[in-house]
């Protein structure tokens, strides 16, 4: 994020307002960067920007103190409905920002169908195999500016389907399907190192929590 401008609004307020509360959350079209902030720990008082924001989720990032880091608040990532709010209030970033925030999501949704249309969800789709034990891997590959997980037996493709990060309910929806095909003889589905992240998301403890018999 540090490679981000810092974008301000069109007006600054006279005096910013101290905020000693600690571990506040602000939404993404706000005066944030703006707000006058008091570290509770180590006494620091000022304002942040995109530099000081760490740890980013699926739902926000942290603000850190600039000195001693600890979190002192969460800005909350923007959805569809709040930049269209925030751009109806006329704020200039969500005006600049809907246009691609809209094609993003059609995009998402268009990669959602896709998946339901082409992914494995019967037994009946995949193929026979001899062999008394069958370990297979679940490895994700790029093809055609896009991101698959794919799964083998050996060097054999069995089947492939759209990626979708942070995704181990689907590893284990495809781990139950092949278990139910080949019975006693299915040994595992063991995710390759290059699938990794992408199966388990930010949080690489929970590969450890990964069950893949």
């Amino acid at each position: 994020m540090g490679n981000e401008t810092m974008k301000f609004p069109d007006s600054m307020p006279e005096e910013p307002i101290l905020n000693t509360a600690g571990n506040r959350g602000f939404k993404w079209y706000s005066n944030w960067q703006q707000e006058l902030l008091c570290c509770s720990r180590c006494g620091w008082v000022g304002t942040v920007g995109l530099d000081d924001l760490e740890d980013p989720s699926a739902c926000g990032a942290s603000i850190e103190c600039p000195q001693c880091h600890k979190r002192i608040g969460e800005v909350l990532f923007p959805n569809l409905r709040d930049a269209e709010e925030a751009a109806a209030q006329g704020n200039e970033e969500a005006i600049r920002e809907l246009p691609k925030f809209r094609e993003q999501l059609a995009h998402a949704q268009a990669r959602i169908d896709r998946f339901k249309q082409e992914k494995i969800e019967s037994v009946n789709q995949l193929p026979e195999l001899d062999g008394e034990m069958l370990g297979f891997t679940w490895d994700i590959v790029d093809a055609a500016g896009d991101k698959y997980q794919v799964i083998r037996l050996g060097d054999a493709e069995l089947w492939r389907e759209l990626a979708f990060f942070d995704n181990i309910p689907r590893f284990n929806q495809v781990k139950e399907l092949l278990r139910k095909k080949y019975g006693s003889r299915f040994k595992m589905l063991k995710p390759t190192e290059a699938s990794q992240e992408w199966l388990c998301g930010d949080n690489a403890g929970k590969l450890f929590r990964l069950e893949c018999t």
